[in-house]
C-alpha cells in the first residue's frame, strides 16, 4: 500500500473545510477513529486520557494529547505544528476549547460520532454559548466516513 503523503492528508483537510462551508460549521472535533485517521494519517487508541484534534474553517489544526505521550504522537501527526499537550492535573478541554478560540470559533462546531460524550460534555461545559451539531454529514461529504 503506498504511503500517504502530507500533501494528500491536506487537500483531504481542505475538501472537509469546504464542506464544513456548505454546512455551516466553523470546526470538527475530532476523537481516534476513522476520520481521523482519514483526515490526518494518525492512527491512535482510546484511553481514558483525551487525544483530539480540532480542525478549524480556518487555519491550522490544533492537536490536543497527554504530555507524556508528546514524543510519540510528534511521530505521527503529519499535518499542523499547533500541539498542546496536558499533564494529568490539567484538563484537556481546557485546551481543546482554547484551540477553538485561537481559530475564532464562535458558532457551530461538529462533534465526530467517534468521540466519547464524557469529551463532549467536558468541552461543552467550558464551552456552552457554542452550537454543537454531529459531524457525519460533514465528515461524509468530505469522503472520511462511509
Amino acid at each position: 500500500m503506498p504511503q500517504t503523503t502530507e500533501a494528500t492528508f491536506r487537500e483531504r483537510i481542505a475538501k472537509l473545510q469546504e464542506a464544513m462551508k456548505e454546512f455551516g460549521l466553523q470546526a470538527v472535533v475530532l476523537e481516534p477513529g476513522p476520520a481521523m485517521l482519514y483526515l490526518t494519517g494518525v492512527r491512535w487508541g482510546k484511553s481514558e486520557r483525551t487525544f483530539a484534534v480540532v480542525l478549524p474553517l480556518n487555519g491550522e489544526p490544533v492537536w490536543v494529547l497527554p504530555g507524556f505521550e508528546e514524543a510519540r504522537a510528534r511521530e505521527l501527526i503529519h499535518v499542523g505544528t499547533d500541539i498542546r499537550i496536558w499533564q494529568e492535573d490539567e484538563s484537556p478541554y481546557e485546551r481543546i476549547v482554547q484551540g477553538l478560540k485561537d481559530r475564532g470559533v464562535t458558532g457551530k462546531v461538529g462533534i465526530d460520532e467517534a468521540a466519547r460524550f464524557f469529551v463532549f460534555d467536558g468541552i461543552r461545559k467550558l464551552a456552552p454559548k457554542l452550537d454543537y451539531v454531529p459531524a457525519t454529514q460533514v465528515l461524509k461529504s468530505a469522503g472520511a466516513q462511509r
